[in-house]
């Protein structure tokens, strides 16, 4: 058998460190995948509630996230690095970044009475810009573009790392022009082929 064909088949550690955040659908985890000889690495692990792993349209929405994101290779974007399930829990290792959201910088500054110095806002906001025109303009392994829309972009879902890197997160509700979008009842039409 060739390589070209061949298999590798993988079964993944993660050990959990410390819970990051809880959210309506998932809680996020800071954890450290674990390999062979002593190999480690720190990853963020987002876990679908099992309230909603056993609804299919839930977990359908979170396997989504999860396609759609995995190929988005973007300096400004969280990297999705491996989607996985384990009796019953369904899960994503990401990019772990070490760092603030938007919100909690803006929250400080709201309590300090300091605005945010606009520089620095034009910096984050550049690239979030950065990560949006990416992932709209992403093109499938055909060529096809994919129109993707993110749906939530918020103070929340945009994280700062300490040595000054910006990286939009959670693409949960973020749909491409190739998705069915239940509540419209059909395919979505993002845009228009340029």
């Amino acid at each position: 058998m060739s390589d070209d064909a061949r298999t590798l088949d993988y079964h993944g550690r993660f050990r959990l460190v410390r819970r990051i955040a809880a959210g309506g659908m998932a809680t996020v985890y800071e954890a450290e995948q674990v390999g062979d000889r002593g190999f480690s690495k720190r990853v963020a692990l987002k876990v679908i509630h099992q309230r909603y792993a056993r609804q299919p349209e839930w977990l359908q929405l979170f396997i989504d996230e999860a396609k759609l994101s995995a190929n988005l290779v973007h300096g400004n974007i969280v990297q999705i690095f491996q989607f996985g399930e384990v009796e019953g829990e369904y899960f994503m290792a990401m990019e772990y970044i070490r760092g603030v959201t938007l919100r909690a910088l803006i929250d400080h500054h709201r309590t300090t009475g300091e605005p945010l110095p606009p520089p620095l806002a034009a910096y984050i906001a550049s690239r979030v810009c950065r990560a949006l025109d990416y992932a709209h303009n992403f093109v499938d392994e055909s060529g096809r573009r994919l129109y993707i829309v993110h749906r939530d972009v918020s103070p929340g879902n945009v994280l700062l790392t300490w040595d000054g890197q910006v990286k939009l997160a959670d693409f949960g509700i973020a749909k491409a022009r190739t998705m069915r979008d239940p509540a419209a009842g059909g395919n979505l039409a993002l845009g228009k082929k340029h």
